[in-house]
């Protein structure tokens, strides 16, 4: 199920050709924009694998060592570098980046990608590797008022929302290849 918040926005945020996923961590942001870039022939980034080897290091010891703050001010950084640079690609956002940055249409068009708490943790459980990654899924109180927090800011961001549930990864995939062929500027 998907929906159109702003259909203004369509021609306003994809002069630069840019799509931006956001969503919680889980949610899909990677693995879809790297299917969907593949599809279009674009390239794909994930803003935190550019800040990872910008810093030469993991997030996890970004935050352990120099702090939330330091990263979030390195996620403005790679805003500005998307804005000023990056044109006609696919572009995953970690899923703080939108608390950091709050003018995401400027960088793209804006497709979150919305996942049900529940569903998200049962779907990371599954993958050991990546839920040592995400120490905020340790304390699971905590990461449901983040949850619920940054859902109030990725509706409020987004051009349009996709609604990730019960394994359909692939049917929402198929459904952004068809809302973005619709685009005349995403051509």
């Amino acid at each position: 199920m998907s929906n159109v918040l702003n259909d203004s926005s369509v021609n306003d945020s994809s002069v630069n050709g840019n799509i931006i996923f956001i969503g919680f961590m889980g949610s899909g942001k990677t693995t879809l924009g790297r299917k969907i870039a593949k599809h279009f022939g674009r390239l794909f980034l994930d803003t935190d694998l550019l800040i990872e080897s910008r810093e030469n290091m993991e997030i996890l010891d970004i935050f352990k060592q120099h702090g939330e703050k330091y990263f979030r001010n390195l996620e403005r950084e790679i805003s500005e570098l998307i804005q000023n640079s990056i044109r006609n690609s696919i572009i995953a956002v970690g899923g703080g980046f939108p608390t950091a940055v709050s003018s995401l249409q400027k960088l793209g068009f804006v497709i979150y990608l919305d996942i049900d708490f529940d569903f998200m943790i049962s779907e990371v459980k599954k993958h050991p590797a990546e839920l040592e990654k995400r120490p905020l899924l340790e304390n699971l109180d905590e990461a449901k008022k983040i949850y619920d927090f940054r859902k109030k800011i990725y509706k409020s961001q987004a051009d349009k929302i996709f609604t990730i549930n019960h394994n359909n990864y692939e049917t929402v995939v198929d459904e952004v290849i068809n809302f973005l062929k619709n685009i005349k500027e995403f051509e």
